[in-house]
Formats: structure tokens, C-alpha cells, sequence
């Protein structure tokens, strides 16, 4: 009985910590400004903003991913709003391993637009084409990334792609070949359009 009562009140300190974290962090992330596309979380701007427990240096590609997209949809909004979005619902272990996809797919949905979502390889080229602005979510050698893209002329163009990153990169013709060229894995593609449609697709095996 006793052991339990400690984890109790273990539990009852962290989420009393993460709350007023939270509330610490969107005081904060508040004063900073993020002025246009995020490329690379690990300088400033981005490291400089809060998320959970964390640096966005550390786990802010969900969000930064977020905040890219809304930009290309041709929405600014301010990288505190989609941080204390996420704090409340999307933060895997206070922010320790990141965000979570599902919380991504739900951020659009809720604001109307109309989200497909495949685990699929071979259709993330035909859905990143149809839409202005993908997510892509996949695992490296070193963890798990978000990074969002968009199609151009040249090929896909993607942002915060990777830790040195200075601008956005140009990733190829095509998301599939990008994946497999770096050999990153268990990809999850998230496209997305401003306008919302009663046949909005839900996420395929």
C-alpha cells in the first residue's frame, strides 16, 4: 500500500510540474519571435523556444513541422500557440520522446482542413503532389524525425530536415526514393489542404 501511495504522489508532483510548465513555457515561448520558415531546430529561434520539459533543440520538430506547414498554407501563426497546443495533448512523456503523429493529424483537422494520411509508401508521391503541404514522420539511426515538405518544379522541398540545415532542401522527385536512399523507416505521410471535405480520408494501415 504504501509503495503505491509513493507513485501516487510521484505522479501527483509531475503533473502538478508539467502544469505549471506549461504555463511557464507559453509565457516565455511568447517573447520570442519566429520571423518566417523555421529550417533547423537546433539554432535561434527554435532552440530557444520551450516545449514541455525540453529545449525545441531537443524535441521541437513536431511542432516546428506544424508551424512550417501553417506558413505554406499561408496561416502565421505564432510557434507559442501550436506549443501549448501540443503540451496539452500531443507531448509524448512531457515532451521527452517528442510529439505524437496523431496529434498533428488532429491540429488540421480541427482548424477544417482536410487531412489524408498513409503509412504507405507507395502512395505518399500521388498524396504529397495533391496537396500544398505534407508531414512526414519517419525513424533514423538516431530517432524519430517530422519534417514538412511541399512540391515544387524542382521536386519536393522539404524544412528542417536535417541538424546542419541553413534553408529549405531540396529532398527529389520523390518522398519514397528520399526514404529509401536514407534508409529511414516506419514512415508516416500527413498531407494537408486548407479546404475541409466530408470524404477527408483517415490515416491507412
Amino acid at each position: 500500500m504504501i509503495p503505491l501511495l509513493i507513485v501516487l504522489a510521484a505522479l501527483i508532483l509531475l503533473f502538478g510540474a508539467y502544469g505549471i510548465t506549461h504555463l511557464t513555457n507559453r509565457r516565455h515561448n511568447r517573447t520570442l519571435n519566429a520571423d518566417g520558415f523555421l529550417y533547423n531546430q537546433r539554432e535561434a529561434p527554435a532552440k530557444e523556444l520551450r516545449y514541455g520539459f525540453f529545449s525545441a533543440g531537443y524535441n521541437g520538430c513536431g511542432w516546428i513541422a506544424v508551424y512550417n506547414a501553417c506558413r505554406i498554407l499561408g496561416e502565421i501563426v505564432h510557434p507559442s500557440e501550436i506549443i501549448s497546443d501540443f503540451e496539452r495533448y500531443g507531448a509524448i512523456l512531457f515532451g521527452l520522446f517528442g510529439t505524437w503523429t496523431g496529434a498533428v493529424t488532429h491540429y488540421f483537422r480541427k482548424r477544417g482542413c482536410r487531412v489524408n494520411a498513409t503509412r504507405k509508401r507507395e502512395r505518399m508521391d500521388a498524396l504529397a503532389k495533391a496537396a500544398p503541404v505534407s508531414i512526414l514522420w519517419f525513424w533514423h539511426r538516431k530517432g524519430a524525425h517530422f519534417i514538412a515538405l511541399r512540391p515544387s518544379e524542382q521536386g519536393f522541398i522539404g524544412y528542417n530536415v536535417f541538424s546542419n540545415s541553413k534553408k529549405a532542401v531540396l529532398l527529389g522527385a520523390s518522398v519514397q526514393e528520399f526514404l529509401e536512399k536514407r534508409n529511414y523507416h516506419a514512415p508516416r505521410l500527413i498531407a494537408v489542404k486548407k479546404e475541409a471535405s466530408e470524404h477527408d480520408e483517415r490515416a491507412t494501415a
